[in-house]
């Protein structure tokens, strides 16, 4: 057992918290595990209730535990951490922050370009598209429903493994995306939806829509991505001038 210093000048809730983040970063307690309770914690550590609540609390607010009434107090789902300045992709996000990424594809087919699209792909009204519909997985948790819609000059894709990064894809045929515009609103999940995402349907999601641009500011797809927001963080970094 980790013995608290009572002598040290950093203040025992903190050396507490600090304790119950190295046993979650270490895999002694993991995603969701219900940690002791206060009074448990308060006797193991020789500490007050009031230190192990201000430990409990912090770790709280910055999200590492989640305080259920009447259940307990769990260790949080994480989460992977996009911030809004950044067209990085799924994969490379997951590999950053040491996880996994994996694609499971549900569809791929031909359509005929939606309303939406034609301006923003530079389309002909009625010209055929192709769609891709993936589930995005990190270390196997299904979270994110992507459909993405690409003009038919980008039909090199369909002879690709489409399991793995199509930014990775784009790039070993010249195409490299660094700009776009992307549009972050709410909804709620569809039974479908709940069913592929594992979560009760109704519950509220990240809906997340882009415009990707080549380095010539040429469109090269429109995504469309339902997201987990349990486990799905934005980030958005600003200055006050």
């Amino acid at each position: 057992m980790h013995i608290l210093n009572k002598e040290s000048s950093i203040p025992l809730y903190q050396q507490l918290a600090s304790v119950i983040k190295q046993q979650i970063n270490t895999g002694i307690l993991k995603e969701n595990d219900k940690i002791l309770t206060a009074t448990e914690l308060s006797e193991k550590y020789e500490v007050s209730l009031i230190t192990v609540k201000k430990a409990i609390d912090l770790l709280a607010e910055e999200g590492t535990l989640v305080k259920q009434q009447g259940k307990g107090t769990f260790v949080a789902t994480r989460k992977l951490l996009r911030t809004s300045e950044s067209f990085m992709g799924f994969t490379q996000l997951c590999e950053m922050q040491g996880y996994k990424a994996s694609s499971e594809v549900i569809k791929v087919d031909f359509i005929i370009a939606p309303i939406s699209d034609v301006e923003k792909l530079n389309l002909q009204e009625e010209e055929r598209i192709i769609r891709i519909i993936r589930v995005r997985k990190c270390d196997g948790v299904p979270v994110i429903i992507e459909e993405s819609h690409f003009p038919m000059r980008y039909s090199f894709l369909l002879s690709e493994d489409l399991s793995g990064s199509i930014n990775k894809s784009l790039n070993k045929h010249g195409v490299m995306i660094n700009q776009g515009i992307k549009t972050i609103n709410i909804c709620y999940a569809t039974e479908d939806e709940a069913k592929i995402l594992d979560i009760h349907p109704n519950q509220a999601l990240i809906l997340q829509k882009e415009l990707n641009k080549d380095e010539n500011g040429i469109p090269v797809h429109t995504c469309k991505q339902v997201i987990n927001a349990d486990r799905y963080e934005m980030v958005i970094p600003f200055n006050i001038k």
